[in-house]
Parts: structure tokens; sequence; C-alpha cells
């Protein structure tokens, strides 16, 4: 039974390899009919049309054909009519009996300058004629420009109607110039503002341009006084730095001369001096600061009532106490920033410490620039004080 079944399996294996090699072949034979019918369309197609290239050459060569034999018929026609012509002319043109017969070269002559003298003459009676038919055309013009002319101003003295054409069309070239006149007086009043803002703007810019040369002058000479100034502040810092140790010299000095070794009361009471002085300088430079800028009163004198301090005095001779225009910026910087660097570079013991911090103070953006000037003048009164002692 399995050998049976085998075969029967390998028989339907082998018969199915043969329907799917069949259905192949049939697969390739649809798709060579499919384009053999494609390739006879088409084939079809153009023997379709090169007939119809063929029959359409055919019917303009017959065409041509019956046009040419038109032609020719029509040349035996002139052909025969020539001849005929010919035949007359001849005959009229013969001589009578005994006389001598003229040649063909002359007959010929003649009548090429007949001819020649007929078409000269027509060529002057055709320009005549042009010409005529121009000056007819121009007077025609004419009369009917002056027609036109004359009928427009025959027209022109009849009385126009509210409601007619030309009335309206009046009123509306009236509107128009009332427009266009509004529109130009409107310009003109243009013109005329912008001309005066061209006006204005060109003195605005002299003006600009002064200040500019004016504020360029000031600048070179804010830069001359700032090199001067620090060329002084480095005079005075190397002078300080002479004064501090001649200082410390005759402190040691002192020192072993009292036998001690921290600040004497003379050190100490030219300090407090000192301390009085600066002070002093402070509230004055802090009054004249007050007296060019009145909006910082209010704040100086509440830090200095919380310091239990007396309140800076505003001098009152603005010509004598204020510094000119050219400089008062630099000095108040100056003297802003001394004060800040002398009470925050004070390194002595003082019964009372007083800070001074004006925020608000339009000057704080130059208290940096001035602060080696105050230390070294500083320096200079302590270094005069600590020789005047050593002296003694």
């Amino acid at each position: 039974m399995m050998v049976d079944e085998n075969l029967l399996k390998l028989e339907i294996k082998r018969l199915t390899d043969d329907l799917n090699s069949k259905s192949t072949e049939v697969t390739s034979l649809e798709q060579r009919r499919l384009q053999l019918e494609t390739a006879m369309k088409q084939r079809k197609h153009e023997v379709n049309v090169h007939r119809d290239m063929i029959k359409a050459q055919l019917k303009s060569a017959g065409e041509e054909k019956s046009t040419l034999s038109t032609e020719l018929h029509e040349r035996f026609s002139k052909i025969d009519k020539l001849r005929k012509r010919y035949e007359i002319l001849m005959v009229a043109m013969a001589p009578p009996e005994g006389e001598e017969e003229t040649s063909e070269a002359y007959y010929v002559i003649k009548t090429a300058q007949e001819k020649e003298e007929l078409q000269r003459l027509g060529d002057e009676l055709d320009s005549k004629v042009r010409k005529a038919e121009k000056e007819i055309k121009a007077l025609e013009n004419t009369c009917r420009l002056m027609n036109s002319h004359n009928e427009a101003y025959r027209k022109s003295f009849n009385k126009v109607s509210g409601n007619s054409s030309e009335y309206q069309q009046k009123v509306e070239l009236e509107e128009q110039l009332r427009a266009v006149t509004e529109k130009h007086r409107f310009k003109r009043r243009q013109e005329r503002e912008l001309t005066e803002d061209i006006q204005t703007m060109q003195r605005t810019l002299s003006t600009l341009n002064q200040t500019d040369s004016f504020s360029k002058e000031l600048l070179q000479d804010k830069k001359q006084q700032v090199a001067a100034l620090q060329n002084e502040i480095q005079e005075q810092t190397m002078k300080l730095a002479r004064v501090e140790k001649q200082n410390d010299k005759y402190a040691r000095e002192l020192r072993s001369a009292k036998k001690t070794k921290g600040e004497t009361l003379e050190e100490k009471d030219f300090e407090v001096r000192d301390l009085r002085e600066l002070y002093k300088n402070a509230t004055k430079i802090l009054g004249e600061i007050m007296c060019q800028q009145p909006e910082i009163t209010e704040t100086v004198n509440l830090y200095f009532s919380q310091a239990g301090l007396p309140l800076p005095l505003i001098p009152t001779d603005s010509t004598s106490s204020r510094p000119t225009s050219r400089d008062s910026s630099v000095r108040s910087a100056t003297s802003t920033s001394s004060v800040r660097s002398s009470l925050s570079g004070a390194s002595i013991k003082s019964p009372t410490t007083v800070t001074l911090d004006i925020t608000n103070s339009p000057t704080g953006s130059a208290r940096g620039s001035m602060s080696k000037r105050s230390s070294a003048s500083s320096g200079r009164s302590h270094g005069s004080a600590r020789s005047s002692l050593s002296k003694q």
C-alpha cells in the first residue's frame, strides 16, 4: 500500500510539474500573442498613416497636374493669338506694289520708340493724376475740417441747458479745477513747511556742530587736566612714600627715645588733629556738593543726623565756593572720592567711627579717580606733623 501511495504521489508530482510547465508555456504564448497583436496594430496604424500620406501626395500631384495643364493650354492660346496678331501686322505693314520693302528691324525700332514715347507720356499723365488726386483729397479734408469747425462754432452760440452733456462736462471740469487748485495749495503749503523744517534742521545741525566742536575742545581740555592730575598723583604718591618712610623713621626714634613700643600720646594727638581737619574738609566739600546738587541735601542730612554729627554748612557765596563750569564736575568728584578714601583708609583708633555713603549723588561715578590725590594730601599732613614732633 505504501508503495502504491508513493507511486501515486510521484505520478501526481509529475503531473503537477507537467501542468505547471504547460501553464507557463500557455502564459508565454499568450504574452507573445498580445505582443504580436500590439505590433500588428502599430504596423496597421503606420500603414494607414503612410497610405493617407500617399493619397495626399497623389491628390496634390493631381491638382498640380491640372494646374500645369491649364497653364499649358493658356500658353498655347497666347501663342496662337500672338501668331495671328503677327500675321495681321505683317499684312497691314506690307508696302504697296512698286515700293521698296522696309526691313523688319526698322519696324521693331519704330515700334519700340513709339512705345517708349507712349510710356513716358503715360507716366507723366499718371503722376499728374496722382498729384491731382492728392490735392483733391487734401481739399476735401480741409473742407471737412472747416465744416466741422463752422458747425462747432455755430453750435457754440446756442444756449446750453442744465441737463445737457456739455453743461455736465463744464461742471465736472470746474470741480476738477477746484480740486487741482486745492491740491496745488496743499502741495505749496507742504513745500513751505518742509522748507521751514529743513531750515530748522540746518540751524539745529549747525548748533549741534558748534556743540560738538565745543564738546571736543572741552574733552581735550579735560584730557589735559586728567593727564596733569595723573602726573600730580604720581608725584604726590612718591612724596607720600617718602613721607611715610620719614614718619616711620621718626616714630621709631621717638618710641626708642621714650622707650615704648606702642603709639605715643603725641602721635595720637596729631592723628586726632588730622581727623578733625579731614572732617572739616569733608563737611566743607559736602556743603559745596549739596550747593551744586540740592536733591541730595535731605539724604546727607539724614545720614549726619543718624550718625549724631552736626549738619554740613552750605556756603552762601556761590561765586567763591562753587567751582567754575569747566572743572566743577572734576573737583566735586575729587572732593567726594578724597573723603571716602580718607575715611575708609584710616587705620587709627578714634572714639567715634564715621562712615559716609552717598549713593544718590551723581558724582559717585567719579569717586575713584581722585582718591590717590586725597590720600597724598592726608599723608603730607601726617608727615609734616610727625616731622615737627620729632624735631621738638
